[in-house]
């Protein structure tokens, strides 16, 4: 049907029986109103492109688009077409770009599924800290800032500026944080989800470079202090900060140790690799105040499993709370060092214990190797050194941290010394 259009005549027309019926507008060669059975009514074009191909576009709904401004809009497109526009073919493409854009992974989606794919791997899967660690920086740095966001949409000044926003104010952890985003955008770049590097090439010494090395280590005096002072706290953190002085083991490796790793009989603690940073399981050797500590937190008999986490607050989950336990004991030394006339100690972390005990395993005589191994370090066995020497040093770990431990047994007094001598000052003051 063909006849000049008005929207008085438009009124009066009848839902058709047949599927569908288009009436053309005289007015506009190419305007067409298509009404179907179910009373919808569509307004659209058709005309053929530059390129000779038929095309149909459609522009809205009648009523709500009344007869004059569907001929406006007809006349807008068809000039548009016949200057070489493709209106039904834009609209393909744009729909066929929106799919596109909704398959692409968000930040976060990539994030997770990198997580996830690294944890399954058998043959290089993180350790349970890395992992935890690669969480905490995702959900803390990365998340808040573009977790929404499309990761092919992401610029490296995204990135970039995630990486030094800690730059100043704790150059540690935006080394940190450079090394979890470059080993994440180089996954990503590797699976083609990204099409260029986000990040500079070996940018790290730009972008974040790593803090000086840390040298802190705590004297004979001072660990004696620690030990002491360990006592006002309750079994649990008591035994956390006197085994970090025996073991030189990580926090994390303390604070999680379970029954089934420990053979109080034979006195030694068995890490397993899943539970180490190189993945490396060793065992410790427990003097009799290491077992004194763990017999204190053992849990009774009839409680007893072997994933019973020794020092947390619940038998299925390891201590937390590292820095307020280190603010109660840094407080507590330097009221008990001011009241004997020490000097102020110098800042310390928790990791600080570990080289300490590394410095003093070779104060006491014990070889670089045995050393090293003591504390699960085998950087030194790397290449083809670690290739062809296989030895695993265990007798050896025993044998240095029990002279450690010897060591430390020695102090212990003195840190009782030093306290019981600040308590007779504090009293004679206070007569």
């Amino acid at each position: 049907m063909q006849r000049d259009l008005n929207d008085a005549w438009l009124r009066t027309l009848e839902t058709p029986t047949a599927v569908r019926v288009e009436i053309r507008d005289t007015r506009v060669s190419g305007l067409v109103l298509r009404m179907t059975s179910t009373g919808a009514a569509t307004w659209c074009i058709r005309t053929r492109t530059k390129g000779g191909k038929q095309t149909r576009v459609k522009m809205g709904t009648w009523p709500e688009m009344g007869i004059a401004d569907a001929r406006k809009t007809a006349k807008k497109m068809l000039a548009s077409v016949t200057l070489g526009a493709d209106p039904a073919a834009e609209r393909k493409a744009a729909r066929a770009a929106r799919a596109e854009e909704s398959r692409l992974q968000t930040v976060q989606e990539a994030l997770a599924a990198w997580q996830a794919d690294r944890a399954a791997d058998a043959h290089n899967p993180w350790s349970d800290r890395h992992s935890t660690e690669v969480a905490r920086i995702a959900d803390r740095y990365i998340l808040p800032k573009l977790g929404k966001r499309k990761l092919k949409h992401t610029t490296r000044a995204d990135w970039t500026a995630i990486v030094t926003a800690k730059r100043k104010t704790a150059p540690a952890m935006a080394a940190l944080i450079y090394r979890v985003v470059s080993a994440f955008l180089n996954h990503a770049e590797a699976q083609g989800l990204v099409d260029l590097p986000l990040l500079p090439r070996k940018g790290a010494a730009t972008l974040a470079p790593a803090p000086k090395p840390r040298d802190r280590v705590l004297t004979d005096q001072e660990l004696a202090l620690l030990w002491s002072v360990a006592n006002r706290e309750p079994p649990k953190l008591r035994a956390f900060v006197r085994l970090l002085i025996l073991t030189g083991a990580r926090e994390i490796e303390v604070a999680d140790m379970v029954c089934r790793e420990i053979d109080l009989a034979a006195g030694l603690w068995s890490i397993p690799g899943e539970r180490t940073k190189n993945q490396a399981g060793y065992t410790v050797p427990l003097n009799a105040s290491a077992l004194a500590e763990l017999r204190a937190v053992w849990p009774a008999s009839d409680d007893m499993r072997p994933g019973h986490h020794l020092l947390g607050r619940m038998r299925s989950a390891g201590f937390r709370g590292f820095s307020k336990l280190k603010e109660r004991v840094d407080d507590a030394m330097a009221s008990e060092a001011a009241k004997v006339g020490l000097p102020a100690l110098a800042p310390w972390r928790w990791h600080d214990l570990r080289r300490t005990v590394r410095t003093g395993l070779t104060r006491l005589g014990v070889p670089r190797e045995h050393a090293e191994a003591s504390i699960n370090h085998i950087g030194g066995r790397a290449g083809l050194v670690g290739t062809y020497e296989r030895h695993n040093y265990a007798q050896e770990i025993i044998a240095a941290l029990t002279l450690w431990q010897g060591h430390v047994a020695g102090l212990v007094g003195q840190g009782a010394e030093l306290v019981t001598l600040a308590d007779r000052r504090a009293r004679g003051a206070g007569a």
